[in-house]
C-alpha cells in the first residue's frame, strides 16, 4: 500500500509539471500568476478564478470610487454599520495590525492618503488647515471594530479607512487558495511585490525570489521558498517632488507626513497578507523599533536604509532563509488569460522590488 502511495504521488507530480504564466491589471497593478498544471485547460480556469478573486478584493476595498463597501462605511463620529464578507474580513485584519503595531500601521489614514496623492500630482503642499483636519481624524481611536458583532463605528468626524497596507496581501492570500482548490497546489501570485507562494515547483526546492536593493550599492537576496508570503515595502520608483523635497508615498501616522528619506523593508510571513502589513510598519518605524516588532511578530525581516541610517540590515530570522543558487531555467509560458473590460483596467506603478524570478 505504501509503495502503491509513493507511485501516485510520482505520477502527480509529472502530470502537473506544465508551467504556465498569466498576467492582468487589478487594484491598477500589474497582477502575476504562475502555475503548475497538467495542461492548458486547467492552467486557465484557475488563473481566471485566481484573478476574479483579486478583483472582487479591488472591488470592496477601493478608495478610488466612492461607492466601494470600504468607502461607505461611516464617517461621522457616533454612526455605525454592520458588515460583512470581505469587509469584515478586512476590518478584522486591520483591527489586529493596528494594535501589534502600535499604530505605525494605521487603517484610519484615508484623508491623509487622499491629501497627499493631490499633492502628489499637483506638486504642492497640502494647505495647513486641510492637514489639521485630515491629521485629527486618524489613529486607533478614531473607529472601532466589534469583531463579535460585525459591527464598525465612527468615532471622529470625517474619518476614513485606507486597506492600502493589507489589501494586495488579501488579494494574493485568496487567489492562492483559488489556485490550490483548483488543484495546483505549485503555484504563486505576485500582486504587484506582494506575493503568496504555494507549494514549489515539481522537482524543485522553492520558488526563487529576488530582492532588489533599495539603492544601487547596495546587495539583493536571491531566496528559495515556499508556502509563505513575501512582500516589499518602499518607495523605489514612486517619490515625488512636493514643494522643495522629494517625498515617499509612505505615510507617517505618527507625523501625518510623507517619509523624508528613502526606505525599503522586505518581510517573510506565513501568508502574503501578514507580510504586506508588516512590510509597511517597518518602513515607518526606525531601525530598532523595527527590529523589535520584527522579533515580536515571529517574521524574517530586512530593512533597506540610506548607508547614514544603517543601510542594509538583516534583522530577525533573515539569515536562515535558504539562499537560491546562481542558476537558472526557464519553463513554458502560456498566452495571457481572458483579460477584464477595459473599464476595470488602469495603468499603475512599477512592480515592488521583491519579485519572483521563477
Amino acid at each position: 500500500m505504501k509503495c502503491a502511495t509513493v507511485a501516485s504521488l510520482a505520477i502527480t507530480c509529472a502530470a502537473l509539471a506544465e508551467r504556465f504564466e498569466f498576467a492582468e491589471v487589478h487594484m491598477a497593478v500589474p497582477v502575476r500568476v504562475v502555475l503548475h498544471a497538467k495542461d492548458e485547460a486547467q492552467a486557465r480556469r484557475a488563473a481566471r478564478e485566481a484573478f476574479d478573486r483579486v478583483k472582487a478584493w479591488d472591488d470592496v476595498l477601493t478608495d478610488w470610487r466612492e461607492d466601494s463597501d470600504a468607502m461607505r462605511l461611516p464617517k461621522q463620529a457616533g454612526a455605525s454599520a454592520e458588515t460583512d464578507g470581505r469587509l469584515a474580513i478586512a476590518l478584522d485584519v486591520a483591527d489586529r495590525f493596528a494594535r501589534s503595531t502600535h499604530g505605525a500601521l494605521d487603517p484610519a489614514i484615508g484623508r491623509l492618503t487622499r491629501l497627499w496623492r493631490q499633492a502628489r500630482r499637483t506638486g504642492a503642499r497640502p494647505d495647513p488647515t486641510g492637514l489639521a483636519a485630515a491629521r485629527a481624524s486618524c489613529g486607533r481611536d478614531a473607529w472601532k471594530w466589534d469583531a463579535g458583532t460585525r459591527r464598525f463605528t465612527a468615532l471622529r468626524d470625517g474619518v476614513r479607512m485606507d486597506f492600502g497596507a493589507i489589501g494586495q496581501g488579501l488579494a494574493a492570500d485568496e487567489a492562492l487558495a483559488a489556485l490550490r482548490a483548483a488543484g495546483c497546489p505549485a503555484s504563486l501570485v505576485d500582486v504587484s511585490g506582494d506575493i503568496a507562494l504555494g507549494a514549489p515547483p515539481p522537482g524543485e526546492p522553492g520558488w526563487r525570489i529576488r530582492v532588489e536593493p533599495e539603492f544601487d550599492a547596495q546587495p539583493a537576496d536571491d531566496l528559495l521558498l515556499h508556502d509563505c508570503g513575501v512582500s516589499t515595502s518602499g518607495d523605489r520608483g514612486q517619490r515625488a517632488r512636493v514643494g522643495d523635497r522629494v517625498v515617499s508615498h509612505i505615510i507617517d501616522p505618527a507625523t501625518g507626513e510623507p517619509l523624508p528619506m528613502p526606505r525599503q523593508a522586505t518581510v517573510v510571513a506565513r501568508d502574503a497578507t501578514t507580510a504586506d502589513a508588516l512590510a509597511t510598519a517597518l518602513c515607518v518605524l526606525d531601525a530598532p523599533a523595527a527590529a523589535t516588532l520584527a522579533c515580536a511578530s515571529g517574521v524574517h525581516a530586512r530593512l533597506d536604509r540610506t548607508p547614514a541610517d544603517g543601510g542594509v540590515q538583516r534583522l530577525e530570522g533573515w539569515s536562515t532563509l535558504r539562499r537560491a543558487s546562481s542558476s537558472r531555467e526557464s519553463g513554458p509560458s502560456a498566452p495571457e488569460a481572458p483579460r477584464p473590460s477595459p473599464a476595470s483596467e488602469a495603468s499603475g506603478p512599477p512592480c515592488s522590488p521583491a519579485r519572483p524570478s521563477r
